[in-house]
């Protein structure tokens, strides 16, 4: 169990971290977007997306070995990893709607409705065993939706995902002193 300075301290380096964490993301969502226009952008979508656990690691590694003192348990090491990434997900939720709401205008569910009407991407979809008209109904639900709930969509999704991704970064991270038996005596 940890004292209530050490949890205030954890909770602003998470803080700390989350805004770095968020930036990543806020990148990796800028490139996807444009690489809708732009093909190349995907180079940096794909580095964002292989960076975010290793980099997600490397902040819990600064936090475990600089600031505490080179021990953490899987319990802290979950909690600051977990707090790190509702930190990032807020900022990216907030980024997202400023995006859609004041930017967009409709861009981005057009391309994606220019690409469905591709044959050949129809004809993937169809070979993968997916029903075309089942995605074109989705997408036409997609469209209706308002800046705020592709926000709420991504911040959830984010959090959810980073959770799962916190449990292994917590469990490889995790750094406990071993008790020799001299120590027990």
């Amino acid at each position: 169990m940890i004292s209530p300075s050490e949890y205030i301290q954890l909770k602003a380096f998470a803080r700390q971290d989350g805004f770095f964490l968020g930036c990543l993301w806020i990148f990796t969502l800028g490139c996807f977007i444009g690489s809708m226009s732009d093909s190349p952008l995907q180079i940096g979508f794909i580095a964002g997306v292989i960076t975010t656990p290793i980099m997600m690691y490397r902040l819990l590694k600064h936090y475990r070995d600089r600031i505490i003192g080179g021990n953490i348990s899987f319990k802290r090491a979950f909690c600051f990893v977990a707090l790190m990434v509702v930190y990032a997900a807020i900022i990216l939720a907030a980024a997202t709607f400023i995006y859609f709401y004041f930017f967009d205008d409709g861009a981005f569910m057009s391309h994606m409705q220019q690409q469905m009407a591709i044959p050949q991407i129809r004809n993937s979809f169809t070979n993968a065993g997916m029903d075309v008209k089942m995605l074109d109904e989705q997408l036409g639900l997609l469209s209706q939706s308002r800046p705020v709930d592709m926000a709420f969509s991504l911040f959830c999704n984010s959090t959810f995902t980073g959770f799962i991704a916190a449990a292994v970064i917590a469990l490889i991270g995790k750094k406990t002193q071993q008790k020799t038996l001299e120590g027990l005596r």
